[in-house]
């Protein structure tokens, strides 16, 4: 891949440390065509949105020799006079120079002053990491200073090996990243010391020969860079043509290479360690080659493409993780992405794609978070100071639902008709829908005293007896009847009636007078002659009868109210509800109302239909009815407040009629709603409405949902107290208890943050091994005001030093981390634990199905030693389901011909009959 922005210059660069930008100093000994002299500092950007190829300038100046070495730190970042920091640069006379970028971006006088000390040019320059305000530079001499930014008028230290520690050409140093006074450097005669700066003294220092030739001599080094992971670990680069190596050495055994790395056919000029991920190392060498290295393993990661000439400068971006700058002797400097680089220099693959490569730093995610079960969502950023703490959040997604679930649980507390009326009166009020008005005002009615429910019904239905001071209904009296009915004239008809009661055949003379129209006749006739004739009479007159009123006489004549339900108009139908709320009583009354209402829904009236439902008691119809609505979208209400709407009107019609039935409509609906509130973070409110369901019969998805919950109760309550939502499991029916009593269970503050702490034991103490009593004084450094921090990684272990250095002894720290940032609330008991194999209770199991217990039992035990430990949850899942049909036989809750077939079943397997055990179907 060609590189993705360039720039001509023969310069050394250096990274902005704080912002996307980059230096260039004119390099030392560069000729172009013109056979220019001069010599620049140049700051670029690295604006990659820029379609433009060219890197854009944003200010330079004059310098006044050219460059041996390019360093920027973040001395004064942050400061109004100094925001990016400060730039350093190595000339050829010794001399060092400092600009400002700031001022230098602005076009205004950025040189800040010249440092003079070395006699030699400064090939070696690096700023300290951990204390900005240090300096390091190094000169061809063999002399290393260090220079205190806060005050340059002299070095605060000046450092030169001599005996066996003598260097001459430093051509590299390096801050240790670990320990702020500890300087590595090295020389191209091959002698790499390790310093002590606060006490001017070498620590130690070894020299880089090929071991397998002791009489070939040093080798020279030309860079090398500390380990930003381990501190007793140092990256040394030979430029020598004849051993073009890289070395990992462990400063405490420097003859034997932790690892080394071999691509390079001749000497390596350059290195840089990535500052994003330190798995990562860039080289470039005389060979044209400029190789990514893994440092872990030693191979080779990606190449930028081979160039006609070699580079002799590489960085890393700190900002923009995965882009390089690589300087060339061609005379030009290149930006590259490595992500898009060969591997190995075949093709143009990926970074990552190229086996075996991990994952960089910057790919990986610097925050992390998941929701979970109950409300919680889990994160972590590893950019915090706690990178190893985990936070646990409790979260209110709808919080509007979560406080009106709040009150609506509070409201139910007492759980007194009267509180419970004033409830439903509320919901009257507030809503705006003719239906749930009309729903609500019936809930109320439910809820009335016994005795009063019927009247005050049948009075909302339209219907009511006048009181003693109200105004009868018109009547009509015999005065204003026409008489139409006259006196027989047909003699022989009156002689025929006359022989028959002479006679006393009453049936004869009821006949004359039914056929002759003559009904009240008939009927007076019928009551002389006796019970039979007097019914078949009515019967007859009844059926006669075309008056609409005189179908309702008949139906209550006859008691057969439900004729009446079924032929009477839907449209009337508050007339048949009255009707029945009138002479109808217990089970009579139910039925018919159940009876009303599938005529009803029938017929298209839906709303009548769900209200007669509900005067019958029928839980599972109206649930089925109203759990219509949560698949409409009305009001842009969203589905959990349909949901607590249908849940609100379903636990007020179940307390007000002491509901003993759960279908499976309800069943969903309780693990609908408990999903809800689990979600919402109310475990405690949804362990209470699971509470009111028999785990016996529990679908498995709501057996599932019931030990999530449980699981995700961690803390129990300081006491116990009855609930009305509290039944216990092995309640035979589960039932609504008519009162609810205040409960200490409450639900965590959506607003709750839990920190986990990952460091269970606190890392290892840092030392430096020391003898001598005293150490000299160094300047302490105060950072100026601004947002960067400057922080220490540690590594593994501790700086092995050998030598007689006073360092104080760092005491180890351990994270201290609030268990918890609010109070957590007491959270409800756990859900007792569905029966078991070895838990459930068959003391009840009748006699002739102890077998069945038995054989399941065995066949239990002898698939749990099969299976073994490894299968461990599969077969607490099987423990579980036998359990649950322990409990069934135990309770008599298995239909006769089920447990028929499963004694069937047993009996097969209790004779090893496999075959027909298969055949029979349970």
């Amino acid at each position: 891949m060609s590189c993705i922005k360039r720039v001509d210059r023969s310069a050394y660069v250096a990274m902005a440390p704080e912002a996307p930008f980059m230096a260039a100093g004119t390099m030392a000994g560069a000729v172009d065509l013109s056979f220019s002299s001069t010599s620049n500092l140049e700051i670029f950007e690295l604006d990659f949105n820029s379609e433009d190829h060219e890197l854009k300038l944003l200010g330079q100046c004059s310098s006044s020799e050219r460059f041996t070495r390019l360093a920027w730190g973040s001395y004064g970042s942050g400061s109004e006079e100094s925001h990016y920091g400060l730039i350093a640069g190595g000339l050829v006379d010794g001399s060092i120079g400092l600009w400002n970028p700031l001022s230098l971006i602005r076009n205004e006088s950025a040189h800040v002053r010249h440092l003079s000390k070395h006699k030699g040019p400064v090939r070696a320059l690096e700023f300290n990491v951990i204390s900005p305000n240090q300096l390091a530079s190094g000169d061809d001499e063999g002399t290393i200073c260090i220079w205190d930014l806060a005050n340059t008028s002299e070095p605060s230290h000046v450092l030169k090996g001599t005996g066996s520690y003598t260097q001459g050409e430093i051509s590299s140093v390096s801050w240790n990243r670990e320990f702020k006074h500890v300087l590595a450097s090295t020389s191209y005669i091959g002698t790499t010391v390790i310093w002590d700066v606060n006490n001017k003294k070498a620590i130690t220092g070894f020299k880089n020969s090929e071991s397998s030739d002791r009489f070939k001599g040093l080798i020279s080094c030309s860079v090398l860079q500390w380990d930003p992971d381990n501190c007793n670990q140092i990256m040394i680069a030979s430029d020598e043509d004849s051993s073009p190596t890289v070395k990992l050495l462990d400063i405490r055994y420097p003859q034997s290479p932790v690892r080394t790395f071999v691509g390079h056919h001749r000497g390596v000029i350059a290195m840089e360690w990535c500052p994003s991920d330190s798995l990562y190392l860039l080289t470039c060498a005389r060979d044209n080659r400029t190789i990514c290295w893994n440092t872990k393993t030693g191979q080779i990661v990606a190449e930028l493409p081979t160039i006609n000439n070699s580079n002799f400068d590489v960085h890393w971006s700190p900002k923009i993780p995965g882009v390089v700058s690589v300087s060339s002797a061609d005379g030009n400097i290149g930006i590259y992405n490595l992500e898009g680089c060969s591997y190995k220099g075949i093709g143009e693959n990926n970074l990552l794609n190229a086996a075996p490569l991990t994952a960089p730093k910057w790919w990986k995610r610097p925050v992390c978070a998941s929701f979970g079960f109950g409300g919680k969502l889990v994160s972590s950023n590893s950019k915090l100071p706690e990178a190893s703490v985990v936070f646990l959040h409790s979260l209110a997604t709808e919080q509007s639902l979560v406080n009106r679930i709040t009150k609506f649980e509070a409201e139910l507390e007492n759980g007194e008709k009267a509180s419970l009326r004033s409830l439903c009166k509320k919901k009257f009020e507030e809503t705006e829908s003719e239906e749930e008005k009309e729903t609500w005002r019936l809930l109320k009615l439910m809820l009335e005293e016994d005795g009063t429910a019927k009247t005050k019904l049948r009075a909302h239905l339209g219907f009511s007896l006048p009181s003693a001071d109200q105004k009868p209904h018109a009547t009509y009296s015999s005065e204003n009847v026409k008489v139409t009915q006259q006196e027989s004239s047909d003699p022989l008809f009156d002689d025929a009636i006359q022989r028959s009661l002479i006679v006393g055949d009453y049936k004869e003379a009821v006949s004359h007078c039914l056929s002759a129209n003559k009904m009240a006749d008939a009927l007076v006739i019928a009551h002389v002659g006796g019970t039979t004739l007097w019914e078949s009479t009515l019967d007859k007159y009844l059926k006669m009868s075309n008056a609409p009123y005189m179908k309702v006489v008949s139906a209550m004549v006859n008691n057969n109210l439900m004729s009446l339900v079924h032929t009477r108009p839907a449209k009337l139908w508050r007339e048949t509800l009255a009707l029945i709320c009138t002479f109808a009583e217990g089970e009579e009354w139910t039925s018919l109302c159940d009876a009303l209402a599938s005529h009803l829904l029938s017929s298209g009236f839906t709303l009548a239909a769900t209200l007669c439902y509900i005067c019958a008691g029928n839980v599972e119809k109206t649930v089925d009815i109203w759990s219509r609505s949560l698949e409409k979208d009305d009001d842009g209400e969203s589905y959990s407040e349909r949901v607590q709407d249908l849940m609100e009107k379903t636990i007020v019609l179940a307390l007000a009629i002491d509901n003993k039935r759960f279908s499976v409509s309800l069943l969903k609906l309780f693990e609908s709603y408990a999903e809800i509130l689990a979600s919402q973070g109310l475990i405690a409110t949804a362990i209470k409405f699971l509470r009111l369901l028999d785990p016996g019969h529990f679908s498995p998805e709501l057996s599932i949902l019931r030990e999530q919950i449980s699981q995700s109760v961690y803390q129990e309550p300081t006491q116990t107290q009855q609930n009305v939502l509290a039944n216990p499991y092995n309640q035979a029916q589960p039932v609504l208890q008519p009162s609810f009593t205040p409960t200490p269970l409450t639900n965590a503050q959506p607003s709750r943050t839990t920190l986990v702490s990952l460091n269970l034991i606190p890392p290892q103490q840092r030392t430096m091994d020391y003898h001598s009593p005293t150490r000299s004084a160094y300047p302490t450094y105060n950072p100026p005001p601004g947002p960067s921090s400057h922080q220490s990684t540690h590594s593994e272990t501790g700086l092995y030093l050998n030598s007689m250095i006073h360092q104080n002894v760092v005491p180890p720290v351990e994270l201290m981390v609030p268990a918890q940032r609010v109070a957590v609330q007491p959270l409800p008991a756990p859900v007792a634990p569905p029966p078991t194999v070895q838990t459930v209770d068959t003391s009840n199991v009748p006699v002739h199905q102890k077998h069945i217990v038995a054989t399941l039992t065995r066949l239990y035990k002898e698939t749990s030693e099969t299976l073994g430990p490894a299968k461990k949850r599969d077969i607490e899942g099987i423990s579980r389901k036998v359990g649950a049909l322990f409990s069934k036989l135990n309770n008599e809750g298995i239909s006769k011909q089920a447990a028929e077939k499963l004694s069937m079943l047993c009996q097969a397997l209790d004779k090893h009959d496999f075959g027909a055990a298969l055949q029979i179907l349970v």
